[in-house]
This record gives C-alpha cells, sequence and structure tokens, in this order.
C-alpha cells in the first residue's frame, strides 16, 4: 500500500513538472516571438511595432503565434498583429492592422 501512495506521489510530481516546463516554454516563445515581431517590423518594413501579447493558435501541430501590438505613429497608434512561425526558426510569415 505504501509503493502504490509513493508511486501515485511520484506521477502527480511528474505531471505537474511537466506542465510548469510547458509553461516556461511558452513563456519564452512569447518573449523571443514578440522580440523577432518588433525587430522585423523595423527592419523590413520601417515601422516601430510595440507588442503588447502573444497568443498561441491552434492545436498541437501548428506553430504560429500572433504578436498583437501597435504601430507607434506621430498622430496616433495603430492596432496591429504579426505572425510568427516558432517552428520555423521564428520565420515572420505576415502582418496586419486591425
Amino acid at each position: 500500500m505504501m509503493k502504490l501512495r509513493l508511486i501515485a506521489i511520484f506521477l502527480l510530481l511528474l505531471v505537474a513538472g511537466c506542465q510548469n516546463e510547458d509553461e516556461m516554454d511558452k513563456k519564452e516563445i512569447s518573449k523571443l516571438a514578440s522580440e523577432v515581431a518588433a525587430t522585423y517590423m523595423k527592419d523590413e518594413e520601417d515601422i516601430d511595432f510595440v507588442p503588447k501579447d502573444v497568443e498561441f493558435l491552434g492545436g498541437e501541430d501548428l506553430s504560429t503565434v500572433l504578436v498583437h501590438g501597435y504601430a507607434k505613429g506621430k498622430d496616433k497608434k495603430k492596432e496591429m498583429s504579426v505572425t510568427v512561425d516558432y517552428g520555423d526558426d521564428y520565420r515572420v510569415t505576415g502582418y496586419g492592422y486591425h
């Protein structure tokens, strides 16, 4: 009975550890995708993009995020999103205004 409890506790700790690792990965992906989006928009489109948040798209197979933010301009801020494929070495695949 004691062995069964120890095995159950071990499995719970293992599962909890995996969930924390996934959250850490999402934080890292979000940070890198935001940096890539801002750099890409500045270098390729001459737009000062300020990231606000990151949205993960689709299921397990999809490695794409939308980086939501705004383009700073002289007159006003324009809401926009940049699509980043983190499974393809953080390649920007598109962007658009809202």
